[in-house]
């Protein structure tokens, strides 16, 4: 007979928590949880094999619970676009003259942007 120490359950608890801080997709939150539940089947005693049922049971009741959340975190998420890509077809105030000699400077959602490809195109 094999036997799963205390230690392991909480092992992998604190692993799967630092994994879903760092990944944030809900699945490894589930099976944390899910190890804390063999974790206190262990604490009273249960069998191995047991412990084992508990994990994959409650693991699955939490990933299926938590489906609803994470998808509507996920969805409602903003886009990935970064710099100036998240600018084009924004309208803005020009500050200084753009011309194919010299830069210029425009504000665009209140931040000073100055145009360095001027003349580059």
């Amino acid at each position: 007979m094999f036997l799963i120490p205390l230690n392991f359950w909480i092992l992998f608890f604190a692993v799967c928590l630092f994994l879903e801080i760092v990944t944030t997709g809900f699945y490894l939150m589930s099976v944390g949880i899910g190890s804390v539940a063999a974790a206190i089947a262990n604490y009273l005693g249960f069998d191995p094999t047991i412990q084992l049922i508990i994990f994959v049971i409650i693991t699955i009741i939490c990933i299926i619970a938590s489906r609803p959340l994470a998808n509507r975190l996920t969805r409602e998420s903003p886009d990935k676009k970064v710099a100036t890509d998240r600018l084009v077809g924004k309208e803005g105030v020009v500050f200084e003259a753009i011309d194919p000699e010299n830069s210029g400077m425009l504000k665009i959602s209140g931040e000073f942007w100055r145009d360095s490809y001027c003349g580059k195109r």
